[in-house]
């Protein structure tokens, strides 16, 4: 798929607030699931170890314009608020926009 977009969103909860976040992420996961069929990829991981461990977001858009109208629903503008609103973060979202150069995905 030529046109897709992939990336990694890096998120560092402040100590004690791992658990909201992720949470959080996992909720707008499902909405995304639901509501944005050209999202193809929103998958979480965790950290395993500290008190503050990173939450890790691999997403994949069908295309630019759908990663743009991602960013403008209304759940990712409340999830913003929430994370802000409740001083959950260390340090801003980092993103990173990648690409496929080796290996595989899954064996399914």
């Amino acid at each position: 798929m030529p046109d897709t977009i992939d990336l990694v969103a890096i998120l560092t909860p402040k100590a004690g607030n791992a658990d909201r976040v992720e949470e959080l992420l996992k909720n707008i996961a499902e909405t995304v699931k639901e509501k944005e069929p050209g999202v193809l990829r929103y998958h979480l991981q965790r950290e395993t170890q500290g008190d503050a461990p990173v939450l890790i977001m691999f997403e994949t858009y069908k295309d630019k314009a759908t990663l743009q109208a991602h960013g403008s629903t209304d759940h990712f503008k409340e999830l913003g608020k929430v994370l802000e609103g409740e001083s959950l973060l260390a340090e801003p979202m980092k993103i990173i926009f990648t690409k496929a150069v080796g290996g595989y995905a899954s064996r399914l």
